[in-house]
């Protein structure tokens, strides 16, 4: 038989175990809708990665840096990347379970988009100081994706997870390491901007235009 007391613990005790179960399975559902909202995360990235590009090139414009027909090319095909990004996403999206193909789609249009960008970053000839800025904004992008990527679920066809961006990239003849980190858009633009802002104190010509 138990005494008032030990009947009060155990009520206690009872509670408390029912309240830190239901704080797991919150927890639980949360990290399962992390994975689902990844698609929305990329979705809202796109135009942020997009006016990324082009702020690139308005760094290097404004720092005397001529840009050969190779990095046009590349930077088109980035963007038009982006599009096609956005209508997998758009597609995978529409419809519950989502249809058959749809991850895959969305992997394969997020790798074009990552090599595209890098045949463009591969193009540039920068030096110094200027090299420093476009090293670490093509950091954000790349290690946002990346983290992007170990968030997609791996195609139900797949054996394994599709790698999309690479642990290092090349600038020029010059090598950058990539590491994931897991960015909201607020603090991309934050990421983005502070890196700007070492480059001004470097020297380096920061138009309005290359802010996010």
């Amino acid at each position: 038989m138990l005494n008032r007391r030990q009947m009060i613990q155990r009520s206690t005790l009872t509670i408390v175990g029912l309240r830190l179960a239901q704080g797991a399975a919150i927890l639980g559902t949360a990290e399962l809708m992390g994975g689902c909202n990844v698609f929305t995360d990329i979705i809202n990235w796109i135009p942020v990665g997009e006016a990324s590009v082009n702020a690139m090139i308005a760094v290097l414009t404004s720092n005397g840096i001529a840009i050969a027909p190779a990095v046009t090319t590349a930077v088109a095909l980035t963007e038009a990347g982006l599009n096609a990004l956005t209508a997998a996403v758009k597609e995978y999206q529409a419809t519950t379970p989502p249809p058959v193909g749809a991850v895959a789609k969305v992997q394969t249009a997020l790798k074009d988009v990552v090599d595209n960008f890098q045949t463009f970053l591969a193009s540039l000839n920068v030096p110094g100081n200027i090299f420093s800025v476009i090293s670490g904004l093509a950091q954000v992008v790349l290690s946002t994706i990346a983290a992007f990527e170990a968030q997609i679920p791996v195609a139900p066809a797949a054996a394994s997870r599709t790698t999309i961006v690479a642990s290092s990239v090349h600038i020029g003849q010059q090598t950058i390491t990539i590491v994931p980190k897991h960015r909201t858009v607020r603090a991309y633009k934050h990421d983005w901007n502070a890196t700007l802002d070492t480059g001004v104190k470097l020297g380096v010509v920061v138009p309005a235009s290359a802010r996010l």
